[in-house]
């Protein structure tokens, strides 16, 4: 049937940066369950083997968990971003594209501060795998605040809300300034009594 392939997924109509977000949000999920620290029990000498934490395990496991909801969050709403879902919700101010975009830089706030707390601390090679992950969520998310407006709430460059207003209308008209009272005209002197001189005092 003609147009039955109007709704779902077009990945076609899809930017580079929602590319980025999409695809990274969703490695780095699946890295998240892979190692990013393993530790040695028993050293060298006694050798009992190793134990391996992920992304939401470990040192700074707080940032890791967090980073994980972000980016599961971040999925979502690129999904119903991509379906069309998006355009009935009423999100005020925030349009979708700076939701995606603030979702992102979430996850690479505290991606990176998990990151930063398993360096030094036996970090495996997950950990560096999550890490160029966040990075291509980070570009995708620079590109998605800055094609939305920056990072004001609404995207106006006046400072605005919404197009124009909080409720994205037209702004109301200012009122015109007061009017300078006309200037004061002098009164006139009344006409001499009479009018015209009379007739008679003419010279003869």
């Amino acid at each position: 049937m003609e147009g039955s392939g109007s709704s779902g997924f077009d990945m076609s109509k899809m930017s580079t940066a929602e590319k980025l977000l999409a695809g990274g949000s969703v490695l780095l999920l699946i890295d998240s369950f892979l190692p990013w620290q393993s530790f040695e029990l028993g050293g060298d000498i006694l050798n009992l083997g190793s134990v391996n934490f992920n992304m939401w395990q470990g040192s700074g496991s707080l940032f890791g968990v967090l980073a994980g909801l972000l980016a599961i969050a971040l999925i979502v709403v690129g999904v119903l971003s991509m379906t069309g879902s998006m355009a009935n919700m009423n999100m005020g101010s925030m349009s979708a594209d700076k939701l995606t975009g603030f979702l992102g830089v979430g996850v690479v706030v505290f991606g990176v501060l998990k990151f930063l707390l398993v360096l030094t601390n036996d970090v495996s090679w997950g950990a560096f795998v999550g890490l160029v992950l966040i990075a291509a969520i980070a570009y995708g998310a620079w590109e998605k605040i800055q094609s939305s407006g920056g990072f004001q709430m609404g995207g106006g460059a006046d400072g605005t809300m919404g197009g124009g207003t909080m409720g994205g209308g037209t702004p109301p008209p200012s009122a015109p300034p007061p009017s300078a009272p006309p200037p004061s005209t002098p009164p006139m002197d009344p006409p001499p009594s009479g009018g015209m001189p009379p007739s008679g005092s003419s010279d003869m």
